[in-house]
């Protein structure tokens, strides 16, 4: 008697312990920012518990069924429930989702941009090195070649000041290739969030397509609009920063075009 009540004294701390385990492994996954595998502990486990309740309803049945009543019974099936549980509330919010690499990431933002109102578009624009760092590169990059076939009446640009030679030549050969393009200039010392991404209008919507890097050359990627609380605070927040940002200089302007077109 004295071992049978031990034995269930240690299989409960046990079960405590190991809950708060996971407990700290979600916390962890929710507080990185960057992907990671740590959700496959909660696959593991969910998958165990699934197969060893089903071995146990198999080759136990007898005594689940019969001498266990319906305690048995109801302890089976919570078990097999609770295992199935696990398996998709970790699939669905401790997993990085819409996550891609540089090449898949174009054809998203390719697609997105291809829907778009064709008066405007808006960029959180970085220092535009995601076209490429030398005019031959941007040359052959995907968004760039598909954003200038679109032919936007106007492009309005978020982004850093061009601080070196190689941002400014890149600067201006997007002054210099794109009709009605529009920079604004804040500073990232100050406040970056640290993002990328599009604003469209869609049938007098407003659409947002916004990515993050998760590693290097990986990033995610959501796609939202106003009626999201998300999508709304991101576009406040890109209105705020334009309305804020340093506007260039028209003697400035002609500089990174000069600079461009000697190299």
């Amino acid at each position: 008697m004295i071992f049978e009540n031990l034995t269930k004294l240690l299989l409960s701390g046990a079960s405590i312990c190991f809950g708060a385990v996971l407990g700290i492994l979600r916390s962890k996954i929710f507080a990185s920012k960057n992907s990671n595998s740590l959700y496959y502990i909660f696959y593991g486990f969910a998958i165990l518990i699934f197969v060893l309740s089903l071995a146990t309803g198999i080759f136990f049945s007898d005594k689940i069924f019969v001498k266990g009543g319906l305690f048995g019974i109801i302890v089976l099936l919570f078990s097999i429930l609770s295992s199935i549980g696990l398996f998709i509330f970790s699939n669905k919010f401790l997993v990085f989702k819409n996550v891609y690499k540089t090449t898949k990431l174009d054809p998203i933002v390719n697609s997105f941009t291809s829907k778009a109102d064709k008066n405007e578009i808006k960029l959180f624009g970085g220092d535009l090195n995601f076209f490429g760092n030398e005019p031959s590169q941007i040359n052959n990059n995907s968004q760039y070649t598909h954003l200038r076939s679109i032919g936007f009446k106007k492009i309005c640009i978020l982004c850093e000041t061009p601080d070196t030679s190689t941002k400014q030549i890149r600067y201006g050969k997007l002054l210099h290739e794109l009709e009605g393009v529009e920079l604004r200039f804040y500073d990232p010392e100050k406040a970056d969030l640290n993002v990328r991404g599009r604003i469209i209008r869609l049938n007098g919507v407003n659409k947002l397509l916004i990515y993050s890097r998760i590693s290097s050359g990986v990033y995610q990627a959501i796609e939202t609009d106003l009626a999201n609380s998300n999508g709304a605070l991101y576009n406040n927040i890109w209105e705020l920063a334009w309305s804020m940002a340093k506007t260039p200089k028209p003697d400035e302007i002609v500089l990174w075009i000069a600079l461009y077109k000697r190299n």
